[in-house]
C-alpha cells in the first residue's frame, strides 16, 4: 500500500515534469484512463487533458515546484494540502487536492485553489 503521502508526492511532482515521457509514465500509473480532475472552473477528463494542463501549468509558472504540507487517507480518498512555488521560492499559490481511489488509482481529483488563477 502506497502511503498518501508517497502518492501526492508523486502527484506533485508529475505536474511540474519536464520530460513528456516520465510526465505520461506518471500519468499512467497514477490515474484510471477515464480519471475526471475538477479544477477551478473546469473538468479534465483523462490522460491526454491532464498532459495539456501540466504543459499549461509549465508555460504559466516555468521553474515552478509544488510542496506537499500534510496528506491523509480515509477509506478510499486522500486529502493533501500544497504550495506551489516559483523558483526563487515565493509562493504562487496554494490549495488542497482530494482524491477519490479506485483501488491504487485515483479516480477523481478535486483541486480547490486559493491565490492566483488557475490555468
Amino acid at each position: 500500500m502506497v502511503s498518501p503521502e508517497a502518492r501526492m508526492n508523486t502527484l506533485l511532482g508529475m505536474w511540474m515534469q519536464s520530460n513528456n515521457s516520465t510526465r505520461y509514465a506518471a500519468i499512467q500509473e497514477l490515474f484510471r484512463h477515464d480519471v475526471v480532475f475538477h479544477y477551478g472552473d473546469a473538468e479534465y477528463v483523462g490522460f491526454e487533458a491532464l498532459e495539456g494542463l501540466s504543459d499549461a501549468m509549465q508555460s504559466r509558472y516555468p521553474g515552478a515546484h509544488f510542496a506537499l504540507n500534510a496528506a491523509s487517507t480515509v477509506g478510499n480518498a486522500v486529502r493533501a494540502s500544497w504550495v506551489l512555488k516559483a523558483s526563487d521560492g515565493s509562493e504562487i499559490e496554494h490549495g488542497t487536492y482530494f482524491a477519490m481511489l479506485d483501488g491504487d488509482q485515483i479516480c477523481s481529483l478535486y483541486g480547490f485553489v486559493e491565490g492566483t488563477d488557475t490555468p
